[in-house]
């Protein structure tokens, strides 16, 4: 009998000239919000990381697989050159902190986190031993993307180039510029 009562009125509504609006279920609405906001947040975040010095590396807020690293300077100078807001002087010139934006031991280069790890004569030595810890991941010409796992790369593999990465600043003794 409900069944039939139910069918009936369905029948009636679709008769009915005007659409009959009913308010919406609160849970409803709260869905809602929550899927606007997200889909906003993801939006406002990908064009804010395209506009960040280093946003060419990432281009999604998706999944960033972070460094897990038991050291905290290890973990805090990784996402220093993730988002770009490091203490080299190519960022700090842009603050108005310091004059000079080029690295210290190469006067014509800016001190930019890919000049670091991937350019600069001082570090070639260690820069090597980095490249050779790499092949074994079939990283054969890393990229700032692959030292800072990108999204790009599998789990597994995002951590191990951060591992190698976070040795060479280590190493490198980098750590208080970044």
């Amino acid at each position: 009998m409900g069944n039939t009562v139910v069918d009936q009125a369905a029948n009636l509504a679709h008769t009915h000239p005007q659409p009959i609006h009913s308010p919406p279920d609160h849970s409803d609405l709260k869905i809602h919000l929550r899927q606007s906001s997200n889909r906003h947040w993801t939006t406002r975040l990908t064009i804010d990381l395209r506009q960040l010095t280093l946003g060419h590396y990432r281009h999604s807020p998706a999944q960033h697989w972070p460094p897990f690293s038991p050291i905290r300077p290890l973990d805090t100078a990784i996402t220093r050159l993730r988002i770009g807001h490091t203490r080299l002087n190519a960022h700090l010139h842009r603050l108005n902190i310091v004059q000079d934006p080029h690295c210290p031991w190469c006067p014509t280069q800016p001190d930019t986190p890919e000049h670091l790890l991937l350019h600069c004569p001082r570090f070639h030595s260690l820069r090597t031993t980095l490249k050779a810890s790499l092949t074994s991941l079939r990283i054969h010409r890393p990229t700032l993307e692959d030292l800072l796992g990108s999204d790009a790369l599998s789990p597994t593999t995002a951590f191990h180039a951060l591992k190698c990465t976070q040795t060479f600043l280590q190493k490198s003794g980098q750590l208080d510029r970044i």
